[in-house]
């Protein structure tokens, strides 16, 4: 799985384990082009043999929407359109403030925060299997 923190200037990215109990920053990339993101998000994609792609969510602390989060939202349909695996999203909320905390402000920030996303994406899966429910990804 793949896991995206998705920014205005840069794009976090991290990778979990083929089991997908764990995973590891991967890769910050420096990409403002929308097109040109998704290109190398599917590049990604075909070299790791990603087969599911998680888009953090940037939900408001208060609830309801705002103007990053329909973006975002937006950049997951076109991703899912333009893509051959699914895309689930995550919430996102105080992955980058966790991020901070180990690595500063630097481009290593965000594969850390795409990182600690995608490591509660996967802790929840393991949760949902330990009281035989199957948990299916939000939709995008």
């Amino acid at each position: 799985m793949l896991g995206i923190d998705l920014g205005r200037s840069r794009t976090g990215l991290a990778l979990s384990d083929p089991l997908g109990v764990i995973c590891r920053p991967l890769d910050t990339l420096r990409e403002k082009d929308e097109q040109r993101l998704v290109e190398m998000i599917s590049k990604v994609v075909r070299e790791y043999d990603v087969t599911l792609v998680v888009l953090g969510l940037p939900r408001p602390l208060s609830g309801g929407s705002n103007a990053q989060l329909e973006s975002v939202i937006a950049f997951g349909a076109r991703l899912e359109r333009e893509l051959t695996v699914p895309v689930a999203t995550w919430d996102e909320r105080f992955t980058s403030k966790l991020a901070e905390r180990g690595a500063g402000r630097g481009s290593a920030r965000d594969a850390i925060a795409a990182s600690y996303m995608l490591q509660n994406y996967l802790d929840s899966r393991t949760e949902s299997m330990g009281d035989d429910r199957i948990h299916e990804p939000q939709a995008v």
